[in-house]
């Protein structure tokens, strides 16, 4: 059978139909070819900006303008979760402001992936009951097609993230776009990891370098306080330190006068240190009624700062151990444009607190100073009052006597004892005072010492008077010495008495005197008491040493000691559960430290 060719004319149309056909599909090819060099320039870029930055803010604003040109959508917006408050944040730009935006988990489509960690393509939003449309009623804007995927660490899969993909311009999402998606999701998960971490350790990093520099604050401060003398010595330190270390303008450290009556509502702030760039000083005192800053700080007990052309003041509290305001710390910064940050105000703090110990302990070191002043004048007065006792018992039974005398000559002895013990106590309080001045002035004369050792016997039966205390006295050495007879006197009344308070039930104090080989004068105290406490067996000839003494004032030793110095002698004990015995060694010439010989031949001196 013969085929029959079809006419010329029908044969060119089909093959120009096809052409036609052919270059649509080209043309279609073309374009996607185009899309993909677009969506593979777009990943290009994408991962350049995943390695070219870790810091957070310009990588998410990166991620997002090219998810958009590879997904050819209006808009794209990545949240990122926030635990701790159980929350999905992102930073969106409205106009020329950026804007923090927050959604709950569970709420709208994002809140639902971010919360079940499934992705959603949604073709029409408003079909969804998970869509909000307020969103939109408030933005103006119409969101139809939704692509939303969860973003998750690489470590453990945790959800960190969702990246929303609005409004394809050409129909619904495609499943070609869900793998580009979740590529890129996959992308921003290790890249969020990595600037985490990267902030994490930036911030650990500007923390250590912050403690450094207040470690380092603190340390200049803690030794311009050690250094300084004086409290407005110590705070000038201090105030000058501040201003170097914050580079402040002018500041100025006031210190609450703690003799103001403010229990009344008023009360003073002296300014104990000040300075600026060229270290002028204001003096300056502030009523606490006055209207000021600084006062206002100290009424209302917290931090406060300056207002108007004063913006930079910094004026802090100053506060003692227990935490009452005793002052205030002011700081002007250096550029008046500007104010100190949380960062400087808390390093401000840091030292305001070392301030405040500051003046805190030395407050209560001049109290304590001026406690203890109180009460060694006391213990003095009660120390003359206790040591006149002696003398003035012997002065009223010497007149009891004199008045009972029939003879003139009776009366004129006991006058002659009465005038003796007259200058003791004026000897007595004369060398009291030297003892608290430092001074050491001696009056040698000769004395013979029988004679001496004769008086000294009546004064310390009159000292043991009315007490179960035996008195023996061994004298020795009868010959001649030369020292200052009444402060010897002292050295007896004061030993003595220590026996008879450590003997209240009675016992024996001994008394010897010999000469010892080397021309030495001894004079050696014996009682029969409990000995000396162990306490006070470091520090008994220390002033105020004292213990288990009712009147006691721990002067007397303290006095031996210095009357032996004096007269270049030295004074010792030994002491045990048997007794005490103090030993005082003087030379038979106390102005010379000569023999006896010369102690006869030496005129009288005085030194």
């Amino acid at each position: 059978m013969e085929t029959v060719e079809p006419p010329v004319d029908a044969r060119v149309e089909r093959l120009n139909a096809r052409l036609l056909e052919l270059e649509v599909e080209l043309q279609d090819l073309r374009g996607e070819l185009e899309r993909s060099e677009r969506r593979v320039e777009a990943m290009k870029q994408i991962g350049r900006a995943l390695g070219s930055t870790v810091e957070l803010d310009p990588l998410l604003a990166e991620i997002v303008e090219r998810t958009s040109e590879l997904l050819e959508a209006d808009r794209t917006t990545l949240f990122l979760v926030d635990r701790q408050k159980h929350e999905l944040w992102s930073k969106v730009l409205q106009g020329d402001e950026v804007l923090e935006i927050r959604l709950p988990f569970g709420l709208g489509v994002v809140g639902w992936v971010a919360e079940q960690g499934e992705p959603q393509n949604i073709k029409d939003a408003y079909t969804d009951d998970r869509f909000n449309a307020a969103v939109d009623l408030k933005s103006g804007y119409r969101t139809r097609s939704i692509l939303a995927w969860p973003i998750r660490a690489p470590h453990d899969s945790a959800i960190i993230g969702v990246i929303q993909v609005l409004n394809k311009r050409r129909g619904a999402f495609t499943r070609d776009d869900e793998r580009l998606l979740e590529a890129i999701a996959s992308e921003i998960g290790v890249a969020l990891e990595v600037a985490t971490l990267f902030a994490e350790n930036a911030e650990r990093t500007r923390a250590l370098v912050r403690t450094q520099s207040e470690l380092s604050f603190l340390l200049e401060t803690e030794r311009a306080i050690s250094q300084s003398a004086s409290l407005d010595e110590m705070l000038a330190s201090i105030l000058a330190t501040a201003l170097e270390t914050m580079q402040a303008r002018s500041g100025a450290i006031y210190v609450l006068d703690a003799k103001s009556p403010r229990d009344s509502g008023i009360g003073y702030l002296t300014r104990a240190a000040s300075g600026g760039a060229r270290g002028k000083i204001f003096p300056r005192t502030i009523a606490l009624e006055e209207e000021s800053i600084v006062a206002d700080v100290v009424r209302q007990k917290e931090t406060r700062r300056g207002k108007g052309t004063m913006s930079g003041l910094l004026a802090l509290p100053v506060r003692s151990d227990e935490g009452s305001v005793i002052g205030v710390f002011c700081l002007v910064h250096g550029d008046q444009e500007l104010c100190f940050d949380a960062e400087e105000e808390r390093s401000i703090s840091a030292v305001t607190a070392q301030a405040g110990r500051a003046i805190d302990r030395d407050r209560r070191r001049r109290e304590r100073e001026r406690s203890e002043r109180l009460a060694t004048i006391g213990r003095m007065l009660a120390g003359v009052v206790h040591d006149l006792k002696t003398p003035m018992t012997l002065i009223s039974g010497y007149s009891e006597m004199m008045a009972e005398s029939k003879t003139k000559t009776e009366r004129a002895q006991y006058a002659r004892l009465i005038g003796r013990q007259i200058e003791n106590v004026s000897s007595m309080t004369r060398g009291l005072l030297s003892f608290a001045r430092g001074e050491r002035t001696v009056l040698i004369r000769k004395v013979h010492i029988r004679a001496f050792m004769d008086e000294m016997r009546e004064e310390l039966q009159r000292e043991f008077e009315g007490t179960p205390i035996t008195l023996v006295v061994d004298v020795g050495y009868r010959g001649v010495a030369r020292f200052d007879e009444t402060k010897l006197r002292r050295v007896f009344h004061n030993i003595a008495r220590n026996a008879r308070e450590a003997m209240p039930d009675g016992g024996t104090f001994a008394v010897d005197v010999r000469q010892e080989e080397g021309n030495g004068l001894v004079f050696e105290f014996a009682d029969t008491g409990p000995g000396v406490p162990p306490e006070l067996r470091g520090a008994l000839f220390e002033p105020f040493a004292t213990a288990g003494k009712r009147r006691g004032t721990g002067l007397g030793l303290a006095m031996v000691k210095q009357i032996a110095e004096e007269h270049r002698g030295t004074v010792s004990y030994e002491s045990g559960p048997g007794g005490t015995v103090f030993t005082v060694r003087l030379p038979l010439d106390a102005s010379t430290g000569g023999t006896a010989e010369a102690a006869r031949e030496q005129p009288e001196q005085l030194e």
